[in-house]
């Protein structure tokens, strides 16, 4: 049987920001997001978000969103960060994962990622 080459150019990035939720209930922000916040390799601390009626996460800087009480969670440089208690608190299915949330705009100074393949009842334009 003759062997078959693996072309990798058929393994290219869409070039999509895109965050992952996987089944062991971690947030994964692809090298776009990364090189979106400048954090390509390095550990990075974000407000993490989530709209439940539209299923989007949201990820801002603290220097960009000003919140009080409330601490950012830190990605690390591989970007990944556990996020147990996220999941649960707001109910986010993981257990058949990995799901997608493509990025769907900026919303007062954060980004919004929804859940890919959901109609969400009040669609945001991308800006």
């Amino acid at each position: 049987m003759p062997i078959i080459p693996f072309n990798n150019e058929d393994f290219k990035s869409t070039g999509e920001m895109v965050v992952t939720v996987d089944k062991n209930r971690r947030i994964y922000i692809n090298r776009q997001v990364q090189r979106y916040f400048d954090a390509v390799e390095k550990p990075i601390k974000l407000y993490l978000g989530y709209d439940p009626v539209n299923k989007r996460i949201a990820l801002a800087k603290p220097d960009v969103v000003r919140l009080t009480n409330h601490r950012p969670v830190q990605f690390n440089k591989a970007g990944f960060i556990s996020a147990r208690t996220f999941i649960d608190r707001f109910k986010i299915e993981y257990k058949d994962g990995p799901y997608h949330y493509i990025y769907d705009g900026k919303e007062n100074g954060w980004l919004t990622f929804r859940l890919q393949g959901y109609e969400a009842p009040d669609q945001p334009t991308k800006s």
